[in-house]
């Protein structure tokens, strides 16, 4: 199974996974065999990645929590950010999330040893709810890493899940904007921490980690960062933790103006980024949590060949067993290679269809 746009989808590839229309109701089925009607119908639905499996791959990527969670959770923060919106029963809303994010907690304290691989599929329209859960499930496994204690892994997931609560105040015609923003509408992007943490800083009911993060989450250490450029050790780490996992979490995102990038130029990124935007060692710690080419990926190999990836090991993610795929009249041919002893053989990056 392996994560890949729709665009390039062929007749015939099978969905890999159910898919959930903004209001948590199942659109497709796993399973499904795909076609270009198909691919129109989820295109419809503002989704624009999927999992598929194929001929070439047909394997299973490390879920983090379940698909029930990830559902359920979805709608549970569009409630409280629609709590905040209206002004009333945030309170409610709060407690219904907190009794969630003890389940989802638990269950991902499970699997805290498995690498970030999976791609959550995100319906562009719900974006800021989605992606809040996401960077919540990553920035908790991030603070286990760092070893913090289960009652900070909390206030850092649930810091996680308010961080962008200011963004979700703003208007929808500019939060889902696919044109370039106006000076006014930037301003107000940029102010958003300000804006989250003015809404959230008389709650009692919430902790003051997370309110510090909602507002310290775009800081860099160097000041280079907003709303308030302050730098080093006046940004929290809880912050800079939910900082760093955002920036990998919206780069790695499909977007109304943009399609998410892959997670290795993402990486990439931060790696350029650490000392300088980010506290170098969360940013190390977040780096080896990550596995660029989960099992299944097609990757294009620095002679040029194509290949599949067969099996990550946890220590190497750079250097997996790779399946080098050949063609044999109208089917395929693999040879399994081990990159740990074949260091001649490098991975350029990852592709979605065949080039050879």
């Amino acid at each position: 199974m392996r994560a890949i746009p729709t665009n390039y989808i062929k007749d015939g590839a099978i969905l890999g996974e159910d898919l959930f229309t903004a209001k948590g109701i199942i659109l497709l089925r796993k399973g499904t065999k795909l076609n270009s009607t198909i691919v129109k119908k989820i295109n419809d639905h503002k989704i624009f990645t999927v999992y598929i499996n194929d001929e070439h791959s047909d394997s299973e990527v490390n879920r983090l929590i379940s698909q029930s969670y990830r559902v359920q959770g979805t709608q549970v923060i569009k409630e409280l950010f629609d709590a905040a919106t209206q002004g009333k029963g945030i309170l409610s809303a709060h407690n219904k999330l907190s009794a969630l994010a003890d389940d989802i907690l638990y269950e991902l304290s499970t699997v805290k040893d498995y690498q970030i691989e999976y791609t959550d599929i995100k319906n562009v329209d719900i974006y800021v709810y989605s992606s809040a859960l996401n960077v919540a499930v990553m920035a908790a496994l991030l603070a286990w890493d760092l070893q913090q204690n289960n009652e900070m892994v909390k206030q850092i997931f649930l810091g996680a899940i308010y961080h962008d609560i200011g963004i979700a105040m703003l208007p929808e015609n500019v939060i889902n904007k696919s044109t370039e923003l106006t000076i006014e509408e930037k301003m107000m992007i940029i102010k958003h921490p300000i804006a989250g943490h003015t809404f959230l800083k008389d709650k009692a009911f919430l902790s003051a980690y997370i309110k510090v993060i909602t507002l310290q989450h775009h800081e860099h250490i160097d000041g280079s960062g907003y709303p308030n450029r302050v730098k080093g050790e006046d940004i929290n780490c809880f912050a800079q933790i939910v900082g760093i996992v955002d920036v990998y979490d919206a780069m790695t995102s499909d977007r109304p103006y943009k399609k998410g990038t892959t997670s290795k130029e993402a990486i990439e990124y931060i790696m350029g980024a650490a000392g300088t935007h980010f506290d170098f060692n969360i940013a190390s710690a977040f780096m080896n949590r990550i596995n660029p080419y989960p099992k299944g990926s097609l990757v294009e190999l620095s002679d040029g060949r194509n290949a599949v990836i067969d099996l990550v090991q946890n220590d190497l993610p750079l250097r997996p067993v790779i399946k080098i795929i050949s063609r044999d009249g109208d089917s395929f041919r693999y040879e399994t290679v081990d990159l740990r002893i074949e260091p001649s053989i490098i991975i350029n990056d990852i592709i979605h269809e065949l080039t050879i």
